[in-house]
C-alpha cells in the first residue's frame, strides 16, 4: 500500500475513504464585495477500512490569487504539495483570466501537469472562484461539473440554510455576511453529525475591486507545504489531533508510518 494508503485515501485531507466530502465553504456576494468563508479541518482515515481515525485544524481553504479568491474542499495536497502552491503554479502559468475561465483553465492545466491519479483527485474537488469583471462581482462554482457563474447570491459546497439570506445579501456588510455564513455552516455540521470532517476554526476574506482583505485569519495555520512535511509534523506531535473513538494514537501512528518516506 505504501504512500497510496495515506495519500489518496487516508490522510484524507479529503477523506476520500468516506462517503461524504470533507470541509465546507460559502462564497457570497454582499454590498461590500465578495466574501469567502471556509473551515480548516482535515481528517485522517484508513483506506483499508474506510474508518476515520483522527482530525486536526489549521489548513487554509481560502486561497488568494492575483485579483481573485478561490475556496476549495477536498484534497488539500495535490501530487504531494499543498493545494495553494499548485494553484500558485497554475496562476503563474496562466496569467490573468476572466472569472468564467479560471476553473475550466485550472482543470485543463491539471490534466496536462498531473498524473492520471492526481488529476482524478483534482476532478473531485469542490471549488469556487471569485473575481470582479468590469467592476461587477462574479462567482463561479465546480462540484464535478462546472456550475453557472453568478453575479448575485452565493456558491456553497454543502446544502446549508444560507439560502434564507439570499434576498438580504445585497444590504449586508462583509462582516455580517461572514458571520452568517459561518453560523449556517456550523448548523449544517451539527445537524448532519459531520464534525469529524468539517468545522473547527474558520477563516474569511473579502474581495473588492481594490484587492483582498482578510476578515478572520486562522490563529494556528499549518505551515507544512508538502504532504511529507505534514506527516512528519503530526507524527512528531507538533500538530494537535483529536482521535475519533475507538481509534487509538497507535492506530494513527501506524497509518502515518505507512506513508512516511514512500
Amino acid at each position: 500500500m505504501g504512500r497510496s494508503r495515506i495519500l489518496t485515501l487516508a490522510a484524507a485531507l479529503a477523506c476520500l475513504a468516506l462517503p461524504i466530502r470533507a470541509s465546507i465553504f460559502i462564497v457570497a456576494i454582499c454590498k461590500d464585495g465578495i466574501v469567502a468563508v471556509a473551515d480548516s479541518r482535515f481528517t485522517f482515515a484508513d483506506s483499508d477500512t474506510g474508518r476515520a481515525l483522527a482530525y486536526a485544524d489549521g489548513l487554509e481553504k481560502i486561497i488568494h490569487l492575483p485579483s481573485a479568491l478561490l475556496a476549495e474542499t477536498g484534497q488539500e495536497f495535490i501530487s504531494g504539495v499543498r493545494f495553494d502552491r499548485f494553484l500558485a503554479a497554475f496562476s503563474d502559468a496562466s496569467g490573468s483570466l476572466p472569472a468564467e475561465q479560471v476553473l475550466p483553465s485550472l482543470l485543463e492545466y491539471g490534466s496536462r501537469r498531473l498524473s492520471a491519479e492526481d488529476f482524478q483527485v483534482l476532478e473531485r474537488q469542490h471549488l469556487a472562484a471569485a473575481k470582479f469583471r468590469g467592476g461587477l462581482p462574479v462567482v463561479c462554482g465546480y462540484d464535478g461539473r462546472f456550475r453557472p457563474c453568478v453575479n448575485q447570491g452565493y456558491v456553497q459546497s454543502s446544502p446549508t440554510d444560507f439560502e434564507a439570506l439570499t434576498n438580504k445579501l445585497p444590504a449586508m456588510t462583509a462582516l455580517e455576511t461572514a458571520q452568517s455564513a459561518r453560523a449556517s455552516m456550523q448548523r449544517y455540521i451539527a445537524a448532519t453529525g459531520k464534525s469529524a470532517i468539517m468545522g473547527g476554526e474558520f477563516s474569511a476574506a473579502l474581495l473588492t475591486p481594490a484587492g483582498i482583505r482578510d476578515l478572520w485569519r486562522l490563529q494556528h495555520p499549518i505551515s507544512a507545504r508538502t504532504l511529507d512535511e505534514l506527516i512528519s509534523l503530526v507524527a512528531a506531535h507538533r500538530i494537535p489531533v483529536t482521535l475519533i473513538p475507538p481509534a487509538r494514537r497507535s492506530d494513527l501512528d501506524e497509518l502515518l508510518h505507512s506513508g512516511a518516506g514512500n
